[in-house]
Parts: structure tokens; sequence; C-alpha cells
């Protein structure tokens, strides 16, 4: 069966990007034949490559074409995106009405979605990505994130880490990178963590004034490919990824920089703030928390012992079977069909 997957958002990278590629792999690989469609004055007749993810194809399409998709097979929209970037400011309402579910991934996306506030009823309920978001959309309909692992769990060798830490988290203000920084000033330069995410060039440029004593150190930023082993190969060089992310009225769940490195036996290092809402991550199940940079400062010294590291990997490693392709691709045509 064919599925379209709408996705209406600028080419910004992210984790709304990588979910649509990791969805398209799910939808495959339960038995379907998936589609990325992106909505614009000019259609086209050919498909084009899915930022650099292997085998994930998209199409420009137009509006009219759209609203017949909508009625030929399940679709699903993957992530939000505000009417600027649509040719005509009802796109998302009218697909919404003829059928198209949305994904919903954090919930100030209701900001995001300028046609949707929040309290609103939905034509259908939303399929969310993390159960926070049924505090906010009782009738939503949660589905793990779809992941696929890019490495097995034998692959995961302590000789190849040449890093310490590392943070393949992108630089902007939400992912507070500044605790990083303030801690990076706490400990020797051999024990820093290293920024490898991408940035965002007027925010980094004011870190770099603010932290010139440690921002050079922490590594060279750059935006590595939108690959589905990119990310993951970082994170196979270093003993832990710090990630110090934090979203009012959200966490709880997965993201994408925990899983990679999860999938390369990397152990997470995540602020507490993250745990304010309950979700599929455990405190010291599944990632190390601290509650600044002192306490940072005081892990990366210290680091975690053998047996505890041991046991954190295992725990990740379960949980990423239930966010394979083929489980979560299930659970999502179940949901198409079925509305």
């Amino acid at each position: 069966m064919h599925v379209g997957i709408f996705f209406f958002r600028p080419w910004l990278g992210g984790g709304t990007t990588t979910f649509t590629a990791h969805l398209f792999k799910a939808i495959e690989a339960a038995g379907h034949t998936p589609m990325i469609y992106r909505v614009k004055e000019r259609g086209e007749g050919r498909p084009r490559p899915f930022a650099k993810y292997e085998g994930v194809k998209y199409q420009n399409i137009t509006f009219e074409r759209a609203r017949d998709i909508v009625n030929e097979m399940p679709t699903v929209m993957a992530s939000p995106a505000h009417s600027k970037y649509l040719p005509r400011p009802d796109v998302i309402p009218q697909l919404m009405r003829r059928g198209m579910r949305i994904v919903a991934h954090d919930p100030n996306e209701f900001k995001v979605y300028d046609h949707i506030k929040a309290g609103d009823v939905l034509p259908q309920p939303p399929i969310c990505i993390r159960p926070t978001f049924r505090q906010f959309y009782k009738d939503a309909v949660f589905i793990p994130h779809p992941y696929m692992r890019s490495r097995s769990d034998d692959m995961n060798d302590e000789r190849l880490r040449k890093y310490h830490a590392i943070s393949v988290a992108r630089i902007a203000s939400v992912k507070r990178p500044h605790i990083i920084l303030e801690a990076n000033r706490l400990v020797p330069k051999k024990l820093r963590v290293k920024l490898l995410g991408s940035e965002y060039r007027m925010y980094t440029r004011a870190l770099a004034e603010k932290y010139p004593d440690v921002f050079q150190q922490s590594g060279k930023t750059f935006q590595f490919p939108m690959t589905f082993e990119a990310p993951t190969d970082l994170c196979a060089n270093a003993d832990f990824n710090v990630d110090m992310t934090w979203f009012p009225d959200d966490g709880g769940g997965t993201q994408y920089a925990q899983m990679e490195a999860m999938d390369a036996g990397c152990i997470n290092v995540m602020h507490v703030d993250w745990f304010r809402f309950k979700g599929e991550l455990k405190p010291t199940v599944h990632v190390k928390t601290v509650v600044g940079p002192a306490e940072l400062a005081k892990l990366l010294r210290n680091g975690v012992r053998t047996e505890v590291r041991d046991e954190i990997r295992a725990a990740g490693y379960r949980l990423l079977k239930r966010h394979a392709p083929k489980v979560v691709g299930e659970m999502y045509m179940k949901e198409l069909l079925t509305s």
C-alpha cells in the first residue's frame, strides 16, 4: 500500500527532519511504499533525495495534487509547520479535514501550528511521539519514535573511543550549551565536552565572546551530514554524550540525540529538568543526570564505573528494540488504516 508523508517545513535539519526520514523507513519496514510530499506552487514529476538519508525520497506537488493524494491513500503530516511556509495558509486545515493525520512532537507546537489553538478539537486525534503530549491533548495517540539502528551491540568497542565527552545536540539556546561550557571551565582540557552539533551562527558567536577560554577547545562546530549513520558514528568515538536540553512544558521522552548515542554504546548525560515529566527515559536506568555545571564537571572528572556503564548500555539497547522500524511502522499503519 502507498502511504503519503507530508513535510512542510523549510530545510533546517534537526529532529523533525530526522524523524521524517526514520518514519519513511518504518513504514517501508512494515511492508508498505512511502513517499514524502512537499506542497509547493509548482509540482514536479520526479522524486528527489530527502537530505542525504539513504533510500529516502520526496516529491514536490501542488495543493490540488495533495488533495487527491489524501483521498487516494493513508497520509500523515510528519512535523509541525507554520502557514508562512505554505503556498496558501489553509493547506494544512484542508488536508486535515480530508483525513490527513498529524504527528505532534511537543506541546509547544501549538505555537507552530498557527491554525491550531491549545484546546481546539482536531478533525482526528493527533499521533504524539512523547506521552507528555497527552497531558495537553488527552485524545492524542502515543506511538514511539521510529529508530533505525546503524550499528549492532557488538560493534561498540571501548578501545575506539578517542573522545571523553561530546555533545551532538544542535548549538541553540534551548539546548543550554552554556551549562556545558561552564562545566568545561572546571575540568582539564582532555576531559572537556566537545560541541559537535549544528550551529546557529549568531548564537555561537555570542557564546564564543562569553566563553573565549573554553569555547574553541570544545571542538570546531559543524553540521554533520543528515544521514542515518553520521551522528551515531560520532557517538561511537566518545564515552559520554552530554545534552542539557529543556523546553517548557516538555520532556521525559526520547530524543534522537539520545537514541543515536545509545546505538553507539555511548552513555547519555542529561539535565534533571528533562525529567519533570515522566516518559520512556529513566534517570540512572538509561541516562546519567546532573543538576548544573558543578555536577557535570564532577561526572566528567570521575567517569562511571564499568558495571554501571554496562547496565545503562544494556537498558539502552532494550529501549531501542521498542523503537525498531518494523515495530513502529506497524503501529502507524494500524492507526492510519483504522482512523
